[in-house]
C-alpha cells in the first residue's frame, strides 16, 4: 500500500500480474478437482501425468494420490501411484491428459453438474 502511494508505477505493474496470477491459480485448482468423486477418498482429486508439467511443478499432477495420502513426499509419489494403481482404477480416479491449468482442453471433460434450486425440489424433474 505504501509503495503504491509513493510510486504509482508499482501499482500499474503489480496489479495486472497479481490478478493474472490469481486467475491461473484458480484455474489450476479448479481442474485439480473437477470430475473427482467426493464420496470416494481415493478419487477426491484429479490427476494429470504430463511429464513436463510434473517435472517442473514437483509432481503436482499426482493430485488424486496427494488427496489419498497427503503425507507422501513428492519424490515418492510416482512409486506410491504404482502401488495403488489397481485401487485407483477400481474407484474410477479421473485422469486428464493436459496439465491442470489447461484442463478445459481435456477431450473427456465431463459436463458440469448444476444443482437444482430448492424451490424446484418439490416439483418432478422434466
Amino acid at each position: 500500500m505504501i509503495l503504491g502511494i509513493l510510486n504509482w508505477h508499482y501499482i500499474c505493474f503489480l496489479l495486472p500480474f497479481y490478478y493474472f496470477g490469481h486467475c491461473l491459480s484458480y484455474l489450476n485448482g479448479y481442474y485439480r478437482h473437477y470430475g473427482g468423486n467426493p464420496d470416494e477418498p481415493i478419487a477426491w482429486g484429479v490427476s494429470s501425468y504430463d511429464k513436463l508439467y510434473n517435472w517442473i511443478w514437483f509432481f503436482n499432477g499426482y493430485h488424486a494420490e496427494h488427496h489419498f495420502r497427503p503425507k507422501v513426499h513428492w519424490t515418492r509419489i510416482q512409486a506410491f501411484r504404482d502401488q495403488i494403481l489397481e485401487q485407483q482404477r477400481a474407484a474410477g480416479v479421473r485422469v486428464i491428459k493436459p496439465p491442470h491449468a489447461l484442463g478445459f482442453l481435456d477431450p473427456d471433460l465431463p459436463p458440469a453438474k448444476r444443482p437444482r434450486p430448492e424451490w424446484l425440489e418439490s416439483e418432478p424433474a422434466s
